[in-house]
């Protein structure tokens, strides 16, 4: 498995997963305009705690009520709802989105795998206790964090966990990829550089 060298700037039309991209450069090569205007509002029901997530003509966002919408990025329409059923509803996890799956984790402790295109379930996966890590898509695995102190990897497709790494404290973060490894820094003060591969720890600091 590889991993770009070199963080790539995201266009605004186009951001797929938290900050942009795997590295969470956060940076875009498109220029803010200069006078902002309102274009159209979306109301949730709800909190919404994370950030959207934008790609082919819609954004996703998730909210304290549990859902998963895709609105129309140039009207702001509904396009479907997706219910997790999770009690505590969607916190700080964004979503992320990937050859035609949108992926998120929940409060509840689950993550999410459904289609871009219709609001369909792919797939879920349980983990042990609130995910409030966004998910990070690296060609065919799933990288997110859980407050049950691993970081997980899941096969993009299936669901099938390939490996989940033990950390000592809750993982809140993001983790960022570059050149093969996992970076993660966790609520035990350690931050973590972790193999893809195997999720085999390289080194710390």
């Amino acid at each position: 498995m590889s991993s770009p060298a070199r963080a790539q700037w995201a266009d605004a039309s186009n951001w797929p997963q938290f900050r942009g991209n795997g590295q969470l450069t956060g940076v875009s090569k498109s220029d803010v305009p200069q006078n902002l205007r309102v274009v159209w509002t979306y109301e949730a029901g709800d909190a919404i705690e994370s950030s959207a997530a934008i790609a082919d003509g819609a954004v996703y966002v998730g909210s304290k009520k549990g859902e998963l919408v895709a609105l129309d990025l140039g009207s702001g329409g509904v396009r479907w709802k997706y219910q997790t059923g999770a009690k505590e509803g969607i916190g700080e996890s964004s979503p992320a989105v990937a050859n035609g799956v949108v992926y998120i984790g929940d409060l509840d402790g689950t993550i999410h795998a459904v289609g871009a295109r219709d609001g369909r379930r792919a797939w879920t996966y349980k983990t042990g206790a609130e995910i409030k890590s966004s998910p990070i898509v690296v060609g065919d695995r799933v990288l997110i964090g859980s407050y049950d102190q691993h970081l997980y990897c899941l096969n993009a497709q299936s669901g099938t966990l390939i490996w989940k790494h033990k950390t000592d404290g809750p993982v809140h973060c993001t983790a960022g990829v570059l050149n093969g490894l996992a970076f993660i820094a966790g609520c035990d003060e350690v931050f973590r550089a972790i193999r893809l591969t195997d999720g085999r720890e390289m080194y710390r600091v």
